[in-house]
This record gives structure tokens, sequence and C-alpha cells, in this order.
């Protein structure tokens, strides 16, 4: 078996886990008809390798949160290099794509509403070289598997560098705050 490929083994055991990610190696290996060393060996290895990620993440659908997909133009590598920095260190950034076409970056961002989502794209707008050249509402998903990351933190300045408390979306209640944010106006806590 070649180490960065997977086989019929890794296949069956994905497939237990996609029906139950909580099943325990005991009743995993014997679904799969395996030992609990060789499930166990093989859960881990595609864990190093980045194949499967364990983690534990929030449902979009349950909550009802929303998504959009943005198109960014950037004008130059080095702008690029400095917004898809700025990109993944976002907490509202679900995904990030580089796009042969006219929006050389795709991403895909979250937000508790309409108006969160909406400023947090029109946050965008404020970069030097970067230009939004198209936008998707997606509204909340019906069906399907979509998980974030919420850890709401405690910074003053967001990973992008504003203050929360200074922004007038924020101030004008357009927006919950940057998750990473001391100012998060965080819907899920009591």
């Amino acid at each position: 078996m070649v180490p960065d490929k997977l086989d019929r083994l890794d296949f069956k055991i994905l497939r237990e886990l996609n029906t139950d990610g909580r099943i325990s190696i005991t009743d995993l290996a014997e679904k799969v008809q395996s030992s609990r060393p060789t499930v166990t060996n093989r859960l881990n290895r595609m864990r190093d390798l980045g194949f499967i990620n364990i983690v534990g993440r929030l449902n979009f659908m349950k909550l009802g949160f929303k998504m959009a997909t943005v198109g960014l133009e950037v004008k130059t590598e080095a702008r690029r290099k400095e917004a898809l920095e700025m990109l993944r260190k976002c907490p509202r950034v679900q995904t990030i794509f580089r796009s042969p076409k006219k929006a050389n970056i795709e991403i895909g961002v979250w937000g508790e509403n309409d108006q969160t989502i909406n400023s947090t794209i029109e946050s965008f707008r404020d970069k030097q070289d970067v230009d939004i050249v198209g936008i998707n509402y997606l509204g909340s998903p019906v069906h399907g598997n979509v998980t974030f990351r919420l850890n709401p933190g405690n910074l003053r300045a967001t990973s992008c560098g504003r203050v929360c408390a200074e922004c007038r979306r924020y101030e004008n209640d357009w927006c919950q705050g940057c998750p990473d944010s001391q100012d998060y106006r965080n819907p899920l806590m009591k």
C-alpha cells in the first residue's frame, strides 16, 4: 500500500464513521471485520496524513446560521498573499479557493443572520487592491452536514486588526462582532 493512498479497509472504516462518528474502536473493528490495533493504526494514519479530521463543530442547519460565497479579485500577487493570510485567520471564513477566473479568490463566509453576513462581506471592501466581483447569498442549508468552528475568544483586536467596539457596523447592531473578539455577541450563550 502506498503511504498516501487509501485502500478498501480505509474506505470501510470511513463508511462506518460517516454513519456513526462516535462508534467505539471495538464496534468499528467488528463492523469492518478487522482487529482493533489495525483499525486504530488506520485511523491514526488517515488523521496524520490529513485525510480525516476529528473535531467538534457546530451544525449550521440546526442553528439556522447563514452562508454566502464571495468572489474577490485581488490585483497583485503580493496583495493576494496578504489577503489569503488575513482570510485564513478570519473565523467567519469557512472556505477559501484559488480560482483562475476574474474572481481569483472565492471564499465561503458564515454569519448568524443576514446582517452579519452582509457586514462581513462589506468589510472586504476596505482592503486595498481587493474588489468584490460576485456575491451569492446561500442562506441556511436544508441538506448536508455543514459545520463550523466557533471558539469565542477574548481578543481586543480581531485577527484582521479591527476592534469591534469601534466599528460602526457593530455599534449599529448590523454585526454580531468577530467570534475571536471579546465584544462578540454570541447568540448561543445564555
